[in-house]
C-alpha cells in the first residue's frame, strides 16, 4: 500500500490549528488535521474571545455558530490588587465569554466541513524533513503506527509538547518559571454578568468571568516557586491566592464549584519563539505564549494559523521558494505579534513585582493600569498579503 500524502500536515485542533486547517483546505489543499485528544474536552484557558478574536472567527465563517452557543457577553472589568480599591476598565469593543469545550470543537467541525481529514486522539511522534524535501510524519492513533508525507507542516500542538525537544527548541532548556489552571463554578453568577474580574496575588494572578449557560470559568498562573511555597496542589494554591486578596475569596464565596474540578498545566513558558523551525510553520501557543491578562491568547491563536495558512497557500501553489515561505512567515509574525508580547512581558514584570505591583495598582488612581490594559485589548491583528 502506498504511503499517504497531503499537502499540508497540522499538528494540534486547538484554535490554531483549526483556523489553519480550515484556511488550507477552502483554498483547495488537501490537509490532514491531527490531534491528540477526543473533542469536546476541556482546557486550561482564560476562555475570552477578544473583539480581534472575533474578527479572525468571522474570518473563517465560523461567527455564527459561536453566536449559536449563546456566548457571554462582556463590556467591562476590574483590576482587585491584593489590598486597595479595584481598578475600573471599560473594554473598546464587547469580548465573548465562550468554554474550550465548545470553541474548539466548533472550530475542528468547521475545519472538516471545509475539507479537512481531522484525525482525533492521534499523536506526531516523529517529524522529519524541510520545506526542500518535504516532510515524513509518523502517527500514532488507534493501536497502530503510521507514516505519511506532506509537503508542509503546521506546528499548532500548544505550550509544550515532545516535539519541541525532538526539533531541539531552545526555549525548552530555559527554566519555565510559571504553571496554570482553571476550574469551572456555578451557581449565582449574576453579578459577574458582562464582566471580567482579574485578582492579583504574590507570585500570580487570575481572572473570573462567565461563558455560555452562565458557568464561570476560573483561569490563572502562579510562579513554580510560589506553587511550591504552598505545599503543591491546586487547592492549596488557590487557598493561599485567596488569602493574599480579599476581593477573590468574597468573590469566590459566592460561587460553588463545578462538577469538572480543576485542571492544571505547566510548564508555561511565558515567551515568543522562533516562528518556523526545521521548516515547520509554528502558530498559537507553540510560536509563543502572551501573559492571559491580556486577553488576546485566542486572538493571536487564530490570527495565527490565518496567517501560517497564508503564506503556506502561495508556498503549495508554487508561488513562493521554501527559503522565502520561511523568511517572509516569520517576518510577518513578528510584525503582527511582537509588539504585543514586550508589552505583555512588562506590564507582566510591573503587576507581579512584590513592590512595584502595588505601586501601579495605585498610581494616579489606577490610570497607568488601564493604560496598559488598553494597550494590551487593542493588539494589531496581523497585516494582510
Amino acid at each position: 500500500m502506498s504511503e499517504e500524502s497531503w499537502d499540508a500536515i497540522v499538528v494540534g485542533a486547538g484554535p490554531a490549528g483549526s483556523a489553519a486547517a480550515a484556511a488550507l483546505a477552502s483554498a483547495g489543499h488537501r490537509v490532514l488535521l491531527v490531534e491528540k485528544d477526543e473533542f469536546p474536552r476541556d482546557k486550561v484557558c482564560g476562555e475570552f474571545l477578544s473583539p480581534e478574536a472575533q474578527d479572525a472567527l468571522a474570518r473563517l465563517g465560523a461567527m455564527d455558530e459561536v453566536e449559536r452557543v449563546k456566548p457571554e457577553r462582556i463590556t467591562a472589568g476590574s483590576v482587585h490588587p491584593p489590598a486597595g480599591a479595584p481598578i475600573a476598565f471599560e473594554l473598546p469593543r464587547p469580548a465573548l465569554g465562550i468554554s474550550r469545550r465548545a470553541l474548539d470543537d466548533l472550530l475542528a467541525r468547521r475545519a472538516a466541513v471545509s475539507g479537512a481529514a481531522v484525525r482525533f486522539g492521534h499523536r506526531v511522534i516523529r517529524l522529519e524533513g524541510d520545506l526542500a524535501r518535504g516532510f515524513r510524519v509518523r502517527i500514532a492513533g488507534g493501536g497502530r503506527e503510521t507514516a505519511v508525507a506532506a509537503r508542509l507542516v503546521v506546528g499548532a500542538w500548544g505550550r509544550w509538547n515532545a516535539l519541541d525537544r525532538a526539533l531541539e527548541r531552545g526555549f525548552v532548556r530555559k527554566p519555565a518559571s510559571y504553571v496554570g489552571w482553571s476550574r469551572d463554578y456555578v451557581g449565582r453568577t449574576d453579578f459577574l454578568r458582562g464582566k471580567v474580574r482579574l485578582y492579583l496575588f504574590p507570585g500570580g494572578y487570575c481572572g473570573l468571568s462567565r461563558v455560555e449557560g452562565g458557568e464561570v470559568n476560573l483561569a490563572g498562573v502562579v510562579s513554580e516557586p510560589a506553587y511550591r511555597r504552598t505545599g503543591g496542589g491546586w487547592d492549596a494554591a488557590l487557598a493561599a491566592a485567596r488569602r493574599s486578596n480579599r476581593a477573590l475569596a468574597a468573590d469566590l464565596d459566592a460561587l460553588m464549584p463545578g462538577p469538572r474540578g480543576f485542571l492544571g498545566v505547566g510548564p508555561v513558558y511565558f515567551t515568543a519563539k522562533p516562528p518556523v523551525e526545521s521548516g515547520v510553520l509554528m502558530a498559537g501557543d507553540a510560536a509563543g505564549v502572551i501573559d492571559p491578562f491580556s486577553g488576546q491568547g485566542q486572538a493571536g491563536a487564530l490570527h495565527g494559523g490565518n496567517l501560517a495558512a497564508e503564506v503556506a497557500g502561495v508556498f503549495l501553489r508554487g508561488g513562493t521558494s521554501p527559503e522565502a515561505t520561511e523568511r517572509d512567515y516569520a517576518r510577518r509574525w513578528r510584525d503582527a505579534f511582537g509588539a504585543g508580547f514586550a508589552w505583555s512581558a512588562a506590564f507582566r514584570g510591573l503587576i507581579l513585582h512584590p513592590r512595584l505591583g502595588a505601586v501601579a495598582a495605585r498610581l494616579a488612581g489606577g490610570r497607568l493600569v488601564r493604560l496598559a490594559i488598553g494597550r494590551l485589548a487593542t493588539a494589531p491583528a496581523p497585516p494582510r498579503a
